[in-house]
C-alpha cells in the first residue's frame, strides 16, 4: 500500500524556517526555504535554527516528533533515532537547531519518476493544473520508504508501508497517512475522536 503523508496541523506545530537565517547559512541567492524541488543541499548545508507555530485558526498544538512540509520532514531525536537506517537511501539529513535540541530535516529526493512508478492512468490534473488523481506503480516505488513525484511539482510526499509501521510503531506523532493520494488535504480525523467531558 502507498500512503499520502500529510501534516497533523491540527494537533501538532508546523516547523518555520527564517529566511533570513537560511540566506545568512546558504548564501544572499538560497531559496530553501520556500524550494521544493528534490535537490541536494548537503554540500553547502550549515545546521541553523528553526521554530514552531502552529497555522492560523489552531489555538493550540503540540511540538511534533515528525512534520512534513515542502518535501521535507522533520524529525525529533527520537524519530531520527527510529527511522534513520530506513529513510537514509532515499535522500540526506540536515541538522537543525531546535531551541539548542538537535533535529533533522530529512530532504526526500527519491523519486517515483526515477523508476517508472507512476501509473499514468491514474494521474490526472483540472484546467488549472492541480492535482486531481493520482496513481503509482506499488512494485516499482516499493523500494522508496519515502519519495515524491514531478507529477505533484513535488508538492507531496508518499511512502510505503514499512515506513508507516515503523512511524507508528515507535508512537510518532505529527503526520497522518492517508490511502487518497489525489487529495492534498489532510483527512479530519475529528469526527473520529470521542468527546470528552
Amino acid at each position: 500500500m502507498i500512503y499520502v503523508i500529510h501534516p497533523d496541523v491540527r494537533n501538532y506545530m508546523s516547523y518555520v524556517l527564517d529566511s533570513k537565517e537560511a540566506r545568512r547559512v546558504l548564501g544572499p541567492d538560497t531559496t530553501f526555504h520556500f524550494d521544493q524541488r528534490p535537490v541536494s543541499w548537503r554540500e553547502q548545508w550549515r545546521p541553523m535554527p528553526i521554530s514552531f507555530a502552529t497555522v492560523a485558526g489552531v489555538k493550540k498544538a503540540a511540538m511534533p516528533d515528525l512534520m512534513i512540509r515542502n518535501g521535507r520532514l522533520f524529525l525529533n531525536e527520537k524519530a531520527h533515532a527510529a527511522l534513520q537506517n530506513l529513510l537514509t537511501p532515499c535522500g540526506e539529513w540536515l541538522p537543525v537547531d531546535v531551541n539548542g535540541d538537535t533535529g533533522y530535516l530529512f530532504n526526500i529526493l527519491a523519486l517515483a519518476d526515477s523508476v517508472d512508478g507512476l501509473d499514468l492512468r491514474l494521474c490526472s490534473k483540472n484546467s488549472f493544473g492541480e492535482l486531481q488523481s493520482l496513481g503509482f506503480i506499488e512494485n516499482k516505488v516499493d523500494t522508496f520508504p519515502v519519495f515524491r513525484t514531478a507529477f505533484d511539482n513535488y508538492m507531496g510526499a508518499y511512502c510505503n508501508d514499512a515506513f508507516k509501521r515503523a512511524a507508528e510503531k515507535a508512537k510518532l506523532v505529527g503526520i497522518i497517512f492517508s490511502e487518497d493520494l489525489g487529495n492534498i488535504f489532510p483527512p479530519d480525523g475529528s469526527a473520529e475522536k470521542p468527546k470528552t467531558h
